[in-house]
């Protein structure tokens, strides 16, 4: 009789299938009948991947079979202990494959139908299969350094079909840490340019291979680089004070092969807002001013022909143009019938000649202003005068390049008639 075949094996799903004890977490004990009626899958064969292994094996014809289940151990297990895994809930199933497995290494797999109830057949044949090992890292990394605020990363495009992108990997230096910064799509592709990066900083980067399936493979060989530092600061800047409303600059040229030009930033005082002033491509100006004795501080910088500019020249630099001859000094006056008689001390050796200014008062309102000018001696004499008309003199010093200083207070003189 047919349930005279039938034979009750009171076994745990997870210990009495199979022998061996289990190191990993137990699952909850289940009692199953073994059915040595029910066809064992005919396995076809395997299929191993990376992380992957498909299974097929021959439909089953019995009514009675309504799915099958999977048992798998790995190699790393030391009692080659196989677990269940997972169950078909159909018996016109043929393939199953076992996803999220671990690259390059052993397991064991057994298959089994699923009968009505808690009953299944005896297990097939042990199935030893191998996953694939990972993909190799990408073989060839470099960097390019020395470019002005980023960095150049190339690498041989990958030889297996399966990668689909790499990412870049830059090691922040401050905690030693890797971070993604950049995902490149496309297995041909083979360099990417980091941007927005420190003047004169050393990088760190790698480049990981990323498969169609998301599969990462270890990092490539790290490459350092450091990007291009900013030019030197200026410096031995002279300024003058003694030209006739203009101020000379002069500093030692910046020793950069690839000097583009030179900035100058001026202020009117020294902890004041340094303003851009000049761009020019030799090492002197001449900045001309409007007044004399006018002072200006200086910062010079040098600029790169990718335009990174040095740090602002420092200790600040005072220059002012010549300023005005000192007035005369001992101004006095005297007038009569037969003129003005002037005379004064000379106060500035800068001194050439002397302007004498004369004012004449007409009225309350009107007056009438004269300059005799390219007097040699410190004396001179007017005989343009009248009775009864009040004159106003003043003394300025000239210098050889027409620098006059601020006139002397005036002196009132007029004589009158009797």
């Amino acid at each position: 009789m047919r349930t005279s075949m039938l034979y009750a094996l009171s076994i745990s799903l997870a210990l009495n299938l199979f022998t061996g004890c289990n190191k990993l977490p137990t699952p909850e004990k289940k009692v199953i009948t073994i059915d040595p009626t029910l066809g064992v899958p005919s396995m076809n064969g395997s299929l191993s991947d990376i992380t992957a292994t498909a299974f097929e094996w021959k439909a089953m014809e019995d009514p009675r079979v309504t799915g099958y289940h999977i048992y798998r151990s790995t190699q790393s297990n030391e009692d080659k202990k196989l677990q269940r895994i997972a169950t078909i809930e159909s018996r016109f199933a043929t393939h199953f494959v076992d996803e999220n497995l671990v690259p390059n290494t052993q397991y064991q797999y057994r298959f089994s139908s699923k009968g009505k109830g808690d009953t299944e057949s005896n297990a097939s044949e042990t199935m030893s299969v191998t996953t694939l090992p990972m993909i190799a890292p990408v073989s060839f990394f470099q960097s390019v350094g020395n470019m002005p605020r980023s960095a150049k990363v190339l690498w041989r495009p990958h030889p297996n079909a399966k990668i689909n992108s790499y990412i870049i990997d830059r090691l922040n230096v401050n905690d030693q840490k890797w971070s993604e910064i950049a995902t490149i799509t496309g297995r041909l592709n083979a360099e990417f340019i980091d941007r927005d990066l420190k003047d004169g900083q050393i990088y760190y980067y790698r480049v990981r291979a990323v498969t169609y399936d998301k599969l990462i493979t270890e990092p490539s060989e790290t490459s350092k680089l450091s990007t291009k530092p900013l030019p030197p600061e200026i410096k031995n800047i002279t300024s003058s004070s003694d030209l006739p409303k203009a101020i000379a600059l002069s500093w030692e040229p910046s020793g950069i092969n690839d000097l583009d030009h030179y900035n100058i930033y001026r202020s009117n005082t020294s902890n004041g807002i340094y303003t851009y002033h000049v761009k020019l491509n030799e090492s002197k100006f001449t900045d001309i001013t409007k007044e004399d004795g006018q002072v200006f501080f200086y910062k010079i910088t040098a600029v790169d022909k990718d335009d990174l500019e040095s740090p602002q020249s420092t200790p600040i630099v005072q220059g002012s143009s010549l300023v005005k001859p000192k007035a005369p000094t001992s101004f006095d006056g005297k007038i009569g019938p037969n003129g003005v008689d002037l005379t004064w001390v000379n106060s500035d050796p800068r001194t050439v000649s002397y302007t004498v200014i004369k004012t004449t008062k007409k009225s309350w309102i009107d007056r009438l202003l004269v300059e005799i000018n390219n007097i040699t001696d410190t004396q001179f004499h007017d005989g343009d005068v009248n009775p009864n008309v009040e004159y106003l003199y003043e003394v300025i010093c000239v210098d050889k390049d027409g620098i006059r200083s601020l006139p002397t207070l005036p002196i009132a003189l007029h004589y009158e008639t009797k």
